[in-house]
């Protein structure tokens, strides 16, 4: 008989969003629910799971930059909880939500956010909708890699209006240092991959989403991505750590 301390890998399933009802129950206090985020080489990370609640006095000086610059209507990519997209509804703005996790979209309904199921690469939205997109959480990640970066920026550009902007966060792949994050970094060179090409998957409990890419890209990486898009950088703001944050206009 196998004994039941004996490995078994995790249920698949929305652990994203798993995650978010678990913190919404324990009222986001910090320090109560914890997100895994496994990378395929098996590095592990742990994040709090309070920070999808966090309200506006708690978030990175980037984020706060960049929302206060939202006007119009909204479009939140990977909007989670609804962190952001609450507090912009509080300032009289008209926002509405995406996100690939059922749960997530959930929560944000029973917080009265409008909320969509949906990816980054397929938008359920109309065409030349949004004034303002946000891709904050480090949700640049979102744009995937080299291959799946172009027909996710030419869906960013199709909802957005005449000179929408996009306002992101991302991290620059190179300022993590030790051997597996630089290691890493050379088995996605010698694939054929961006360097900062993450794959990895969410973890709540026992339960585990399927792995996706994420990207990590430099600010010259991320420019070289825009040039043949319909997007161009205008502004960036680093932080130590190699966190920044972009806006980014629509050239139309």
């Amino acid at each position: 008989m196998e004994s039941p301390l004996a490995h078994a890998e995790p249920t698949t399933g929305d652990a994203i969003g798993h995650l978010l009802r678990r913190c919404w129950a324990a009222r986001a206090q910090p320090g109560t629910v914890f997100e895994v985020i496994e990378r395929s080489d098996g590095f592990v990370g742990v994040c709090d799971a309070a920070e999808y609640f966090a309200p506006y006095e708690d978030w990175p000086h980037r984020e706060r930059l960049l929302t206060d610059r939202a006007e119009g209507a909204v479009l939140d990519i990977g909007c989670g909880a609804g962190r952001h997209a609450l507090h912009l509804r509080e300032k009289g703005l008209d926002v509405t939500g995406v996100d690939s996790s059922p749960g997530a979209v959930d929560i944000c309904r029973e917080r009265s956010l409008p909320a969509l199921l949906g990816t980054a690469e397929n938008l359920p939205c109309a065409q030349g909708q949004f004034h303002t997109l946000l891709a904050l959480g480090a949700n640049l990640g979102l744009l995937g890699g080299a291959a799946q970066a172009g027909p996710t920026l030419a869906e960013f550009a199709r909802v957005a209006a005449p000179g929408a902007r996009l306002l992101a966060t991302g991290r620059d792949p190179y300022a993590s240092s030790g051997r597996p994050h630089t290691d890493y970094h050379e088995a996605n060179r010698r694939a054929g991959r961006m360097a900062g090409q993450l794959r990895i998957r969410i973890r709540s409990g026992t339960l585990a989403g399927p792995y996706f890419d994420y990207l990590y890209c430099s600010l010259s990486e991320l420019e070289e991505l825009l040039s043949p898009s319909d997007w161009t950088l205008r502004e960036a703001f680093e932080s130590p750590g190699g966190a920044y944050g972009v806006v980014l206009s629509l050239k139309r």
